[in-house]
């Protein structure tokens, strides 16, 4: 198999472009958090936020869609939820479960640093948690996860072989780690177990709805 090195830095160029997309669209919320007593302020930024966030919606599943369609070697797609898959979803919830209760047993301890990821989510929820809520539970596990497992398998390992898979899995969960904390070993650690159970569930299922579920799943736990 040739590998069409060209293709692939166009591939990152444009995952590192859809990257900085997300993160211009995150500066309403922390502008809302700056003022959380000025309404009016809080208002217009949420429109904002409404505006560009609606923008990337249709931007990423337009453009993972067509892939999709154009170039799709490993199959992904929307998958009817058989028993196997069930079955599957069942095991990686529960194993999700146990990791939830692992964080929480690390944090109880002392033992795992504080991200300065975790440090602006909290400083959100305290400022606007309505709007953090619907952000975190909604629409970043969408955004999130068509950017970190649609787009980085179709990109960088649209293959039906499983060691390609593997590799695939192996870095979105290790990017995704990167990109959520590098402060500390352990934090990147655990984000990027976090990763590598999303990736498992898009490469077994073929399905991103089955990740973006669960990713909803994680943070709504997280909120409460």
């Amino acid at each position: 198999m040739t590998i069409n090195w060209k293709q692939i830095f166009f591939n990152f160029l444009k995952f590192i472009g859809m990257f900085f997309i997300y993160q211009i669209g995150t500066i309403p919320l922390q502008m809302a958090s700056e003022l959380p007593n000025n309404h009016f302020f809080v208002l217009v930024a949420f429109v904002m936020y409404l505006i560009t966030t609606a923008f990337m919606l249709v931007l990423f599943i337009q453009m993972y869609t067509t892939q999709l369609k154009t170039k799709n070697r490993g199959q992904f797609g929307r998958t009817k939820p058989t028993k196997k898959i069930v079955g599957f979803m069942i095991i990686i919830v529960v194993v999700w479960v146990l990791f939830i209760a692992f964080q929480i047993w690390l944090n109880r301890a002392n033992a795992l640093p504080q991200s300065e990821n975790q440090q602006t989510v909290i400083a959100f929820a305290q400022a606007v948690p309505w709007w953090m809520a619907l952000d975190a539970i909604v629409f970043a596990p969408i955004i999130e996860e068509i950017l970190f497992r649609g787009f980085f398998f179709n990109w960088f390992f649209n293959s039906s072989d499983k060691k390609i898979q593997f590799i695939g899995v192996f870095l979105s969960g290790a990017v995704f780690g990167a990109v959520h904390d590098i402060s500390s070993i352990l934090g990147w650690l655990i984000y990027a177990m976090m990763g590598w159970l999303l990736a498992i569930t898009y490469a077994y299922t073929k399905d991103i709805r089955y990740n973006i579920g669960l990713h909803m799943f994680n943070n709504l736990i997280s909120m409460i």
